[in-house]
């Protein structure tokens, strides 16, 4: 059919130009020289114009609009990249070409001030151009439209569907139950190890060396990857088969071990997409939250348990024989499952981790609703986190300064870390179901029995099926918290 071929050469540029606007991210995060963020701004405002002055052509509105009607005489896969490729075109179509141009200059412009300003400790350097970008993220929202609330239009950028409203009753019964299971589990894990207490400096190549062996284990394909170093861990895309992750090493802290799982639960995700879906707006994973749910797997439901490091903690005295051959396992793994409210969301236990997204949600509510301007935000930061958490933030470097986030103008991006959090207890709950020795599985370190069954369940499919229909399929049943509190209450490392 001509229209379906036509469909699929036009995303198949669209998806070239977009790997080529991530690439030219990922070197302004991780390679290029300060003095070129101006002309990197630039570049970015000019190719996102291409991008969409293509996305928005009409005549491949026309061909779209002549397909929708004989979706049934195309494949599923055609189906779904159809339905992907409108979606794009109608919330593009919302947006002019100059506002486009505009707020990708900004963002570029902002990044390189915020990196500065967080390096400095100093928000006001960062105040004048944030407020651009909110002014621009309410501009946005505006254009894209909403029915109930403004935050409304840029969640659903990032996960479909998903409302303010949605969130204000998922996250209210949720803050109540991490609220009463919070004390209780920081009084069972209240004893730290000495030994962990004054662990000595790492060396950095030591570092990414573990990290790159844990990659390597849980199956991350160096051959179309690469691990590199950034101020704010990401992975990001730039082509079927070439799929990054970054990392970031402090020669006092373990956050590297972690973040390597986390974004390597991402790139595990990209790298097992089917082949068919090559050059396709098919070939990405199908929401945040659902590719959060990967990371935060591989990261804490994986990578904190027990059984994981009775394979694996041998593997880590061998890379730091200094920091850990007189550290006991068990220690060792009390330690990275303590319970300690912090200010950095990061670094973040299980526990109270999802506290630190509903503080982030409740201010870039208000940012986006005109109820909390971007002045307002250390106080503000800073008192929440005093009555959620117990925690006094000691800077703005390590408060309202922490994310990268809205320095790229990714407001609505927060809350799918805990709908992955969610989505990752009830996923995990499936695979255990599927596999009745699943301890004895992570016992071994066979790892790529687990990997296996999340390709052929989430991964391959790609961005084929919608969120809500993805876990239908795999979990047999809607998005339900109810499996992640349960984990968290019965989850036996938090009591060694």
């Amino acid at each position: 059919m001509k229209t379906i071929e036509e469909i699929r050469l036009r995303a198949s540029e669209l998806t070239n130009l977009t790997n080529i606007l991530a690439l030219l991210q990922w070197d302004q995060e991780v390679m290029m020289p300060t003095g070129g963020a101006a002309g990197r701004a630039a570049q970015f405002s000019a190719l996102s114009t291409i991008v969409h002055r293509k996305i928005c052509d009409p005549d491949l509105g026309k061909l779209l609009h002549e397909l929708a009607g004989r979706l049934d005489e195309v494949s599923d896969g055609d189906q779904a990249l159809v339905r992907v490729l409108k979606r794009e075109y109608d919330k593009n179509t919302k947006l002019p070409e100059k506002f486009v141009a505009d707020f990708a200059r900004l963002t570029s412009e902002t990044l390189p001030v915020w990196v500065k300003a967080r390096k400095h400790n100093d928000f006001n350097q960062f105040l004048p151009l944030l407020e651009k970008v909110i002014a621009m993220c309410r501009q946005k929202a505006g254009f894209l439209g909403y029915v109930h609330h403004p935050y409304d239009a840029l969640l659903d950028l990032y996960e479909e569907g998903l409302t303010t409203n949605d969130l204000d009753a998922l996250f209210g019964s949720l803050h109540t139950e991490l609220s009463q299971l919070l004390p209780h589990k920081i009084s069972q894990g209240k004893t730290l190890p000495k030994t962990l207490a004054n662990i000595q400096s790492m060396r950095p190549q030591d570092q990414v060396a573990f990290s790159e062996r844990l990659l390597a284990e849980i199956g991350y394909d160096f051959n179309r990857g690469r691990q590199d170093i950034s101020a704010h861990p990401f992975t990001t895309s730039l082509g079927h088969n070439d799929r990054r992750v970054t990392n970031r090493f402090r020669p006092d802290s373990l956050e590297f071990i972690f973040s390597a799982l986390h974004e390597g639960g991402h790139a595990l995700y990209e790298q097992n997409i089917s082949a068919e879906h090559t050059d396709s707006p098919l070939d990405e994973g199908v929401s945040l939250g659902i590719h959060e749910s990967q990371s935060r797997l591989w990261e804490n439901i994986i990578g904190r348990s027990r059984l994981f490091w009775d394979k694996y903690y041998p593997v880590l005295q061998e890379f730091l024989p200094q920091q850990f051959k007189d550290v006991a396992q068990k220690d060792f793994v009390h330690y990275i499952n303590r319970v300690h409210p912090g200010m950095i969301r990061v670094e973040a236990d299980e526990v109270s981790y999802n506290l630190h997204v509903f503080i982030r949600f409740e201010l870039e509510k208000g940012l986006i609703e005109g109820t909390v301007t971007a002045s307002d935000l250390p106080p503000l930061w800073n008192e929440k986190y005093e009555n959620y958490l117990g925690v006094k933030v000691d800077s703005d470097a390590n408060g309202a300064l922490q994310d990268i986030h809205w320095a790229h103008g990714s407001f609505g991006y927060f809350p799918t870390y805990t709908i992955g959090n969610l989505a990752a207890a009830q996923i995990w709950h499936s695979y255990c179901l599927y596999d009745t020795d699943y301890r004895q599985t992570l016992q071994q370190g066979n790892l790529t029995k687990i990997r296996q069954w999340l390709t052929e369940n989430i991964y391959c499919h790609g961005a084929v099926y919608p969120p809500a229909e993805l876990m239908q399929r795999v979990c047999g049943e809607a998005l339900n918290a109810r499996y992640f509190v349960e984990y968290l209450k019965n989850k036996p490392e938090f009591s060694l």
